[in-house]
């Protein structure tokens, strides 16, 4: 019986061996991600309002919104508020991308989040205002 469980576990090394390894040889290859991965979030500031739906729908509370000036809109002054993400405690869930109506939010496949230090990972990247 012993014999039988040795010759069964010599085909499957020798058949593991034939087909070489199954892993990717990270960081030292690329790795591949699906199409459907989501990783790190990422804002385009051009299409962000400001608006604050990012904020509301986030269930991590990772977005706090800014604010960066007043503008006039006819005879009011309202302030001009941009989102800040601290991506240290975001939970990838992509709510925030699925709520933004002006399609300024997205999630990449960038999945190197690993860092000395936390706040190199709040992301103000919607701060710089574009007109």
């Amino acid at each position: 019986m012993a014999g039988r469980r040795v010759g069964k576990a010599l085909s499957e090394m020798v058949r593991t061996v034939r087909e070489g390894p199954v892993t990717v040889r990270y960081p030292f290859e690329p790795a591949s991600v699906s199409e459907r991965f989501r990783g790190k979030l990422d804002i385009d500031p051009a299409k962000c309002t400001g608006c604050g739906v990012c904020r509301n729908s986030c269930p991590a509370g990772v977005i706090e919104m800014v604010t960066i000036g007043k503008r006039k809109i006819g005879d009011r002054e309202i302030e001009n508020r941009r989102p800040v993400f601290d991506l240290y405690t975001c939970i990838s869930c992509g709510q925030c991308v699925d709520d933004c109506r002006f399609g300024a939010l997205e999630l990449t496949g960038g999945f190197e989040l690993a860092v000395f230090d936390k706040k190199s990972l709040v992301m103000k990247k919607a701060l710089k205002v574009v007109e």
